[in-house]
C-alpha cells in the first residue's frame, strides 16, 4: 500500500493509559502509529503523510479505528 495524505486534528483518547487519534476533515478517524512528540498536542490541526494498515491490529488501544503508521507530518 502506498502513502497517502491527510489533513485534520488530533484527538487524545483517554482508555487504556491514553492514545492519540487523527479526525481528518472528512471526519475519518484513525489511530496513529509512528507519532513523534510534535504530534502530541491536543487540538492541533496537521496535515499527515502514512500508510493505513487496516481495520485496527495490534495495539494497546481499545480501539477498532483503522491503525495510520506515520511517515511524515506539518502543523497547519
Amino acid at each position: 500500500m502506498s502513502a497517502q495524505t491527510f489533513r485534520g486534528t488530533i484527538r487524545r483518547e483517554d482508555l487504556s493509559g491514553g492514545y492519540l487519534v487523527l479526525i481528518t476533515d472528512d471526519g475519518h478517524r484513525y489511530l496513529l502509529g509512528g507519532a513523534t512528540k510534535a504530534l502530541r498536542e491536543e487540538g492541533l490541526r496537521v496535515e499527515v503523510q502514512g500508510e493505513v494498515l487496516g481495520e485496527g491490529g495490534p495495539s494497546i488501544a481499545v480501539t477498532s479505528d483503522p491503525i495510520l503508521r506515520v511517515t511524515g507530518s506539518k502543523r497547519l
